[in-house]
């Protein structure tokens, strides 16, 4: 049977990759037949009304959702005036039963009023392909951040000691927008180095930075390489290594501080879903959990309590 009705969502956007990334992995995740309507907001305010002019134009919506404290207001407003059941990716920074949902990370450890599904990191829209290469690594560098110290030494030696322990294993290491430049003078010292120890080191190792590479560039290896170690700044990208379905270590940074991402950290540690071995080795992957998928876990549970039967058989 299929009914002509479709799925109204209305897509708060804050302008940040990461936020967007995240409402767009749970949209997607929803797999129904789907109408979006995406709202930039640029100045809190101002455009939550002009938007209410502009949204009477649109169909009523059945989901509202959106990241970022920006967005919060706009949301709510946009439920009272046209309905739908709002859903904010994030903890709040207005209370939480406010909003129909909030998707909260495990890290912030809320326990308040409202209705809330907890995750245990980023919601990432990537496919877990099970065919993957045991031969294949990844090495994921981040960069400066406020959460952890950055040591360009500490973590080519890291590196250094990955390849050196792991010779079976073909390495391809890329950086991020944050990682600092000089640290490709860096990465070529380590590369003299494994020559002077062996060739075959050095060419278990291949260097790609970012700025080279299309938007699929990580997703395209994540689905091939069976291991990903990845610097412990980058939350996200562990996030979804852990959804592509690697086997996923970490490079070590020292902590400004305990903050939200060290946090996220040891549950996934604590809830063994990474491993933390010093010497970068993975004899105890063994024993590691499946990652569920947290958008489709999220997915599945607002459709089940907030869209009816009727519209879940549009895709039947």
């Amino acid at each position: 049977m299929r009914l002509k009705k479709e799925i109204i969502v209305w897509r708060f956007l804050d302008g940040k990759i990461g936020h967007e990334k995240q409402s767009l992995a749970l949209v997607n995740s929803l797999d129904l037949e789907i109408k979006l309507l995406n709202i930039p907001i640029t100045n809190l305010i101002i455009t939550t009304f002009i938007n209410i002019r502009k949204l009477t134009k649109f169909s009523r919506p059945d989901l509202i959702i959106g990241v970022g404290h920006r967005v919060h207001i706009s949301i709510l407003v946009a439920k009272f005036f046209f309905g739908g059941k709002s859903i904010v990716i994030m903890k709040p920074s207005i209370p939480v039963h406010w909003f129909d949902l909030c998707i909260i990370p495990k890290h912030d450890q809320y326990n308040g009023k409202g209705l809330v599904y907890r995750t245990n990191g980023a919601l990432c829209d990537i496919k877990n392909k099970s065919k993957k290469k045991s031969t294949k690594g990844l090495i994921l560098i981040g960069g400066l951040s406020k959460d952890f110290i950055w040591n360009e030494d500490s973590v080519v030696k890291q590196i250094m000691q990955l390849v050196i322990n792991n010779p079976k294993i073909k390495f391809e290491l890329t950086t991020s927008r944050r990682t600092p430049i000089d640290f490709s003078l860096n990465l070529e010292i380590l590369k003299t180095n494994l020559d002077n120890l062996s060739l075959n080191y050095k060419k278990n190792l291949k260097i790609s930075f970012s700025k080279n590479q299309n938007k699929n560039w990580v997703k395209e290896r994540m689905s091939e390489a069976k291991f990903a170690w990845i610097t412990e700044d980058s939350i996200s990208m562990i996030c979804e290594s852990l959804t592509a379905g690697q086997l996923v270590g970490i490079i070590k940074l020292s902590k400004n501080k305990i903050n939200k991402k060290s946090n996220s950290l040891d549950i996934l540690k604590k809830d063994g879903f990474i491993f933390y071995d010093q010497d970068g080795t993975y004899k105890n992957t063994n024993k590691l959990k499946i990652f569920p998928n947290q958008a489709k876990k999220c997915a599945n549970w607002i459709k089940k309590n907030f869209i009816s039967d009727n519209q879940l058989k549009i895709n039947k």
